[in-house]
């Protein structure tokens, strides 16, 4: 079990939670020293919540229970750098800044991958794509480029793949897939419409399907028979993706590195 990212998953998740979730969540995330110390019903009157609500919290955030919870934010609190810093693109900016920012950005998008990766899902759509006879890949925009390394890489040991540059070419491949297949859709918000009907598409063909999106509830996530996460680092709406497609791409060559030593 892998016992950090507590907290990486807490911020990755508020925004979803109901009140009484994020008062649990926002206690934690506030004091994470305490956690270690208190029992579920001491945690649940220090967060105006209930012992019940802690245990639908854990559920959430993939986790067996509270005891878990408090294993993964213990090993936070001695790993965790909160160092990152943000600019806007506006004039006055200097160079050294930006390089600072966009550095420091990377790392921490690496540093939050490791924590919220399940080792057993990268296993199993490792296994997935290495026992299917074609494997299909969805993306677009950055999420595409994404989508040609895994192409190209899956290529390169002689397995079967397929990748269509024109989003209308990837919805009609979906089409044709069979049981035997698996489809990999790669999208940072989940929500892509095209990326979305191509999903449908093969899960109406009988295919196994692989989401790789953030940290996030999304339809993909509904759609998906395997999904692999990455940090919810960048808003949907920003100047260009940077961080997340460098997560997406770390992602893509963990993936790969497994099917190849699997």
């Amino acid at each position: 079990m892998k016992l950090n990212g507590g907290l990486v998953l807490l911020r990755e998740i508020l925004e979803e939670l109901s009140p009484s979730e994020q008062n649990i969540a926002r206690y934690i995330l506030e004091h994470p020293q305490e956690i270690a110390v208190l029992n579920i019903s001491e945690l649940a009157e220090r967060s105006s919540a209930s012992p019940a609500g802690i245990v639908r919290l854990c559920r959430k955030l993939r986790m067996k229970g509270f005891h878990e919870l408090k294993l993964r934010v213990t090993m936070d609190i001695n790993t965790e750098q909160e160092n990152e810093r943000s600019i806007e693109i506006k004039k006055g900016v200097s160079a050294q800044d930006i390089i600072h920012t966009i550095i420091q950005k990377n790392r921490n998008a690496m540093s939050s991958l490791e924590r919220i990766l399940d080792v057993t899902a990268v296993e199993d759509a490792a296994h997935a794509i290495l026992s299917a006879r074609l494997t299909n890949i969805y993306g677009i925009g950055a999420s595409g480029i994404a989508a040609i390394d895994l192409l190209q890489k899956l290529q390169r040991i002689g397995l079967s793949c397929f990748y269509g540059y024109d989003l209308d070419l990837q919805i009609t491949s979906a089409c044709s897939l069979t049981p035997r297949d698996v489809a990999v859709a790669i999208f940072y918000s989940g929500r892509t419409e095209g990326i979305i009907a191509a999903l449908k598409e093969a899960r109406r063909s009988g295919a196994k399907t692989v989401s790789i999106t953030r940290f996030r509830r999304s339809p993909a996530v509904g759609l998906s028979d395997i999904v692999l996460f990455v940090p919810s680092i960048e808003p949907l709406i920003r100047e260009g993706a940077m961080a997340s497609r460098l997560a997406q791409l770390a992602l893509i060559d963990i993936l790969f590195s497994v099917i190849v030593f699997k």
